[in-house]
């Protein structure tokens, strides 16, 4: 379909552009985890004022990382249909998906059940924070494992 050379000149292209997407995305999800969550939890002391805070960051993350995710995976896909190393690209696709599927859960259903907690010190709230952090780093491991496959992926 197309000359190697522009394909390889094409695929260079959408790798940078795929790449910096990975890596806002897992940037922002690294800096809320760990700086900004940590300082309001300290800083907040009003529940209500700390959940509603958390939660508009959250959603704004939730919003950036549909974006780049939604942008990453196409770009995967789009790098696969000739490519000499399809299986790195097909395999960062599905690591985005399923990055983008946590994104989801935590939004759905554990931010919401977190913001309707009155007490952050109470047993619910902890373990649903254990939740949280669960399903938010497995969103970060596969963001940093796509972005490392896109990384080392070797030129079409």
């Amino acid at each position: 379909m197309f000359r190697r050379t522009d394909r390889t000149r094409l695929d260079r292209v959408l790798a940078a552009i795929e790449i910096p997407a990975l890596g806002l995305w897992l940037g922002a999800l690294c800096g809320f985890a760990f700086i900004f969550a940590p300082a309001a939890f300290h800083l907040v002391s009003d529940l209500t004022q700390f959940a509603a805070l958390t939660s508009a960051n959250l959603r704004a993350l939730a919003i950036l990382g549909y974006a780049c995710g939604g942008i990453a995976v196409v770009l995967a896909l789009v790098r696969s249909r000739e490519a000499a190393d399809r299986t790195n690209d097909i395999v960062r696709a599905c690591c985005v998906i399923v990055a983008l599927l946590f994104l989801g859960w935590e939004m759905t259903f554990v931010v919401p059940a977190m913001a309707a907690i009155s007490d952050y010190h109470s047993d619910a709230y902890h373990a649903l924070h254990g939740v949280s952090t669960r399903v938010y780093g497995g969103a970060v491991l596969f963001i940093a494992a796509a972005l490392v496959l896109a990384a080392i992926r070797s030129d079409s």
